[in-house]
Parts: structure tokens; sequence; C-alpha cells
């Protein structure tokens, strides 16, 4: 076995010397290996039977070791030995660096036990030519080596408890392995076990793996690891990983999974696999595939079988990354729409603000945002002369008791949809501090000329405080008390138009309560609707944070809300409210103008000479409107003498 000498230890990152050596150590150690496999009936020596599943992710540990990352995250399918060859990794690491402390840690003690077993059976079969650190000590805690080195065998719990927060709370950890992240429920032990792990060490690795199982906590650390290339390397593999998922043309089911060729979706997905992960599946594997997701399948006449898995076998058994966090409950929005909006509308390209609250609404400030984590606001569009808009507005904690942050949705409507222009989404901010930015929001928008403004808010819950600010800043501005910057500022509430609700099924106009109750029936309504305008293409979405959150909305009976650990629907609410408005108080208005996107538009790109002439035009015309009713009404006069005294 080499040393830490001869790999290099002091080296702040691995050097490629030190990669080559270690990989080449690592699997002379695998050739060493013996386990039992379910596969094979009886034990097998690991690195003879590795699967290509094993091998990328091997190797991508040490792609990232050398690239001097230290943090892997790994989605996976069911059944293709990921956490095995983690299991040998582990042991191999404690036996080449003498004193390292590791951890492993499972969702339960049965698999705590378990993998336990599995490693002691590693260690002691290794053979006496291998120089591979014997056990020194094996107690309830962990195992120790003759190198000083342990191992920590923890059970994070799937359930919350009173010493959740306990894990890992004092053990400093080099090297951890965390298994089957979608079980857990300890976030709390989560984060005090990250504060234990070391950020210096050269030799540290921390890996963390699990199939999907829904939108869950695990979702969310994988979509933040995602997001961190610089500091963590993200592997997924999928069931066609493992070279035993395949019938062979000569097996009995050939001719009814396999002879079939690939349908319009099936080569969709291969082709995929092929762009994302540079894997060709064969026929043998689609024939696998098909049995084990659909092994009840029928074939009609000439008509054949339409092979198809249900969500829970897709999360256990994913093509790609993206189908293995499947919604559990029934898939709100179609996923092929968020796509199509995605590819046409959805932009990262926008101004960014952050806002200062005062005492009093004119304290106020408005700055670019300094960071990512600062920005409240985001702006695609600002505001266009002769525009109208309809501004919504979700409370945090109002529709939902869960969610944490407000909502603001700014829309540009036109009599064929609705364009979003801005987002605001924060959850640090307090009713009266949201009053006083959903009132600046709409005096800018309002400020340009013959601009229209609307505006809804939901009132449940901390909406009626942020009613109350908005009228008390009413009658400060009415009665000259704020002391306003802006002259915009001084006509926001003349200008702007506010919602007034009235039942769907109520025949007279009649009065209504100010602005928006979300209960369970409304919720329902407006999120059909939503849903169909998204569909119909109707309504262009810019937001990416928005279309992540359309594609956690899942529908469980009655309820329709985003689903999983930590979602939130806040922006999805708002988009709601303010297509509601456009649809039934704001459209039939822009109908009867005809103002279309495609009128808008050639109306803003007509010269000003063309747009003058239009005025003249239009005042021509006018007057003579005006001529000709003076000349009827002259004639109908004269006509009206003429019978009164008998003359024809």
């Amino acid at each position: 076995m080499q040393t830490d000498e001869l790999l290099g230890q002091k080296s702040r990152g691995w050097s490629r010397e030190k990669r080559l050596a270690f990989e080449a150590a690592f699997y002379q150690y695998l050739n060493c290996c013996e386990i039992n496999s379910k596969d094979h009936g009886e034990p097998i020596i690991l690195g003879q039977h590795l699967m290509y599943g094993q091998k990328i992710f091997i190797t991508a540990i040490f792609d990232g070791l050398e690239q001097d990352i230290h943090d892997f995250y790994c989605l996976k399918s069911r059944q293709l030995g990921i956490t095995t060859i983690i299991r040998a990794l582990s042991a191999f690491f404690l036996g080449m660096y003498r004193g390292l402390t590791g951890a492993l840690v499972f969702d339960t003690n049965a698999n705590k036990n378990l993998a336990r077993d599995e490693l002691v059976t590693i260690i002691k079969a290794l053979p006496a030519k291998l120089k591979f650190p014997g056990i020194a000590k094996d107690n309830r805690d962990g195992l120790t080596l003759s190198n000083a080195s342990k191992i920590l065998f923890m059970s994070a719990g799937i359930k919350k408890t009173n010493t959740s927060g306990t894990l890992g709370r004092s053990a400093g950890v080099s090297l951890a392995h965390l298994s089957e992240l979608c079980s857990y429920d300890n976030e709390e032990g989560l984060i005090s076990f990250q504060e234990s792990l070391s950020d210096v060490n050269p030799n540290r690795l921390y890996i963390r793996e699990s199939t999907a199982r829904g939108m869950n906590m695990w979702a969310r650390i994988w979509k933040e690891a995602r997001a961190n290339s610089r500091n963590a390397v993200c592997v997924f593999i999928g069931w066609w990983a493992k070279e035993s998922h395949r019938i062979e043309r000569n097996d009995r089911n050939w001719e009814f999974y396999g002879a079939q060729p690939p349908s319009s979706d099936e080569q969709a997905k291969i082709d995929l696999v092929k762009k994302l992960y540079n894997f060709e599946v064969s026929q043998e594997q689609l024939a696998w595939y098909r049995k084990a997701m659909d092994p009840a399948a029928v074939d009609v006449e000439e008509v054949g079988a339409g092979f198809e898995a249900n969500s829970y076998q897709k999360q256990e058994q994913p093509w790609d990354e993206e189908e293995a966090f499947q919604i559990t409950g029934s898939v709100f929005f179609a996923g092929e729409k968020l796509k199509d909006q995605i590819d046409k509308w959805v932009s990262r390209k926008y101004t960014p603000y952050m806002f200062m609250g005062g005492p009093e609404f004119s304290d106020m400030k408005v700055y670019k945002a300094e960071n990512v984590r600062n920005i409240e606001l985001k702006v695609w569009e600002p505001p266009q002369p002769e525009s109208v808009y309809v501004v919504s507005c979700d409370p945090a904690f109002g529709e939902n008791e869960n969610n944490d942050r407000s909502a603001i949705q700014v829309l540009r409507c036109y009599a064929d949809g609705i364009d979003q222009v801005a987002e605001y989404a924060y959850s640090l901010v307090v009713p009266r501090h949201l009053a006083h930015i959903l009132a600046g929001i709409m005096s800018w928008y309002g400020n340009e000329p013959l601009c229209e403004v609307h505006y809804i808010l939901e009132i449940n819950g901390p909406g009626g405080s942020v009613l109350q600010e908005l009228r008390s800043l009413k009658f400060q501005i009415e009665n000259g008390y704020a002391p306003l910057g802006e002259a915009g500022i001084k006509n926001i509430f003349a200008n702007v138009k506010q919602y007034l609700y009235t039942r769907p099924d109520s025949l007279s106009g009649g009065a209504g309560v100010w602005h928006f109750k979300t209960q369970l029936a409304t919720k329902i309504m407006i999120m059909e609707e939503l849903r169909g305008f998204v569909g119909s293409g109707h309504l262009h979405i810019k937001s990416h944070d928005l279309i992540g959150e359309m594609q956690t909305i899942a529908r469980d009976g009655d309820t329709i809300a985003g689903e999983g650990s930590g979602e939130h629907d806040d922006r999805v609410v708002a988009m709601a409210l303010a297509s509601h408005y456009w649809d039934t108080r704001i459209r039939r208005n822009l109908i009867v103008q005809k103002r279309t996107r495609e009128a808008e538009r050639v109306k803003k790109h007509k010269s000003v000479i063309d747009q003058t002439s239009l005025f003249h035009q239009n005042m021509l015309s006018q007057f003579m409107g005006s001529q000709t009713s003076n000349r009827l009404a002259q004639q109908r006069l004269a006509m009206k003498q003429a019978w009164r005294y008998g003359r024809r």
C-alpha cells in the first residue's frame, strides 16, 4: 500500500500523481474485497464484478479530488451497488490515513447495522499481504483500526425527535457517507452534523447519496448542490448503468418486450440520456425497462403495447435526474407546458433591487441589490407609456400558513394575454413595509403617461394589516401629511384601481368585499384558471423561480399546493390572483379597444411623424364628425319646424 508521504498529502489539492497512485491502490484493494452478492447468490470479489455505474462514480470522486472538491452528491436508481462501493471506499480511506475519523450516517438503525456488518466483513476478509490495518476495537459506537483511524455509525432518524439536533454534535469528522437522504426528516441534525465536518483537511471526503422519493429535503439538497459547481460534484446514475438490466434476444420475453421499436417518448428519453450522460441505451436494455415498469402490458391486434411507468416507478428507476424527483400527487402544471415557457420566455436577464424601509413611506429607499441573497424585486421590463398593468400581492402566511415569503407579481395586460414584467419575493418583510413596497411598485408602474394600474391583495392573515396600512397611507397623502418626494406618488390612489370581489355566481354586480380572500373553492378556481392560461399560452412567464415553484405544485383531492419539504407556492398564488383579475375585470375593455400584443407593438414602433399624423387625423375625424352632426341636427330642426307649420 502507498504511504501518505508518497501520495503527497501535504499538497493543498490532489496532484495528478497523487490521484493516479491513490486510484491504482484503491482498485488493487477492490480486487481483494469480498462481499455477499444478492445477484450471484454467493460471496464475490467486488473488484472483479464492478458495474458501469460504480465505475463512473469512482472516476467522478477522483476527478473531483484532483480539482480540490471534496463534497460529492449522488442521485441514483435502485440496486446499482453505489452504497456498497462507497462503503468500500470509506474503509479504504480509513486504512490509508492514520488517525482519520469518519462517519457513516443512515436513515434507520436497521440499515446502520447492516452497513456495519458489511464493512466488518470487508475488512476482515482482506488478505494479510495487503497490509491493511485491522480492527483494533469494535464497540457500540463504531470501529477503530490499528492505525488509530475510526469510523462512527450513526442513525439520522426518519422522524423528528427531541434529540434531532444532536447528530454529530460532538464529533470532528473528515470523512462522511450519508446514505438514503430521501428518508431523512432531521434537518436540524444535518445542520449540526455539517458543522462537525472539517473544511481544511486536504484528504477530506464527504459523500451524500440517495434515490429520489419525491420532492423532499433531499430534492432541495440536490438542487442546491447542482447550483454550487465550484465546490460540489453531482453525479446522476440511472437504471441503464447496470449491465444486468437487459433482456437478451434469445430470452422468451424478448418477442413481447424487445421486438417493438422505441415509441416517440422512449426515443426522446434514449436521446436525452445520450446527450446528458453520453450513454447509448440499447434495445435489450429498453426491453428490461419495459418489463420492469409494466409487466402486465398488453397489445391489441396491430396496436403495440403502450409500456408506461407510474410516478413511483419513475422515481425508483429514472432515466434522468429531472425525472427522478417525481411529484407523488397529481401533477398540476403539465411539464411540457412549463418547458415551453422556459424555452420561449423565461429569462435570467433582469434588474435586481432591494428595499430599505423606514418609519414612514417616504423614508423607504430602493437600491440595486448587492448580491443574490439581497434580491427582493426582479424587473424584466420597466414601466412603459400607455400600458395597462395588474399588480398582485400574497403576503407571507396569508393563503397558506406554511408559506413564509411575501410575493408580488406585476403583469402587463393585453387583450390576448399577459406578460410578467416584475416579481417581488422576500421573507424578511413585515406587513407595514410590504404595504410601502406595494405602493411604491404601483406608483412606479403608474407614473408613465396614460398608464393604468390595477391591484389585487390577498387579505387573509397579514393581508389585512397590509390593507390597513395602505388605507392609512392613502389618508396621509390625501390630507397632505406624508412628505412625498415624487409627484407621481401623490396621485397613486387616484390612478390605481382596486379589485372588488363578488361571488362568481352573483347575477348583479352587487357590493363586494375589498380585494380577495382565498378559501378552498376560490383557490381551486384561480389555480385552474392559471393552469389554463399557462397551457393556452396566454401567460408569458419570465421568472425561473416561479417555474420552479410551479413544478412542485400537485393536487391531492381538494388541496392544490407545493408538494414536499420546504416547498412554496407564494409566487404561484400571486400569479393566479393577477391572472384572475386580468381575465375577469381588465381583459374585456382591452378586447373592445383591440389592444393585442401585436397592436401595441406596432403602435410603439410608429415614428413621431406617424403618431402626429395619426393625432391630426383623429382630430380631423372628430371635427368632421362634429360638423356632420351639426348639419344633421340643423336639418332635423328645419324638418320639425316645417311639420309644425304645415309645410312639406
